[in-house]
């Protein structure tokens, strides 16, 4: 679904650890939700610690599914608005590296 006029949110559920050089996010979605509409202003990896699959829903309403295991990783090089729908059957967690320089 096309984002329309909803404001944009954070970019995860909490953040865990913040210095000059990195901010240390973890990112929480249950069964059948979505994160806010959000966009990174930084670079940022995510390393999946919970959850089966979910789904990238960009503003367009365009959307990329994928299937995630705990411990795997990917670089975000991309700066565009977003949110994570949670598809699968379990809670999704993550950890978000955004680098600040």
């Amino acid at each position: 679904m096309p984002r329309g006029n909803e404001p944009l949110g954070d970019i995860a559920t909490e953040v865990l650890f913040e210095n000059e050089r990195v901010k240390i996010w973890t990112l929480v979605v249950d069964p059948g939700e979505a994160s806010p509409w959000h966009l990174h202003p930084r670079d940022y990896l995510t390393i999946t610690v919970e959850g089966d699959r979910i789904s990238l829903e960009h503003e367009d309403g365009s959307t990329e599914a994928s299937t995630h295991e705990p411990g795997r990783w990917k670089w975000h090089g991309e700066h565009v608005v977003h949110r994570v729908v949670n598809d699968g059957a379990t809670r999704y967690r993550n950890i978000l590296v955004e680098l600040k320089d």
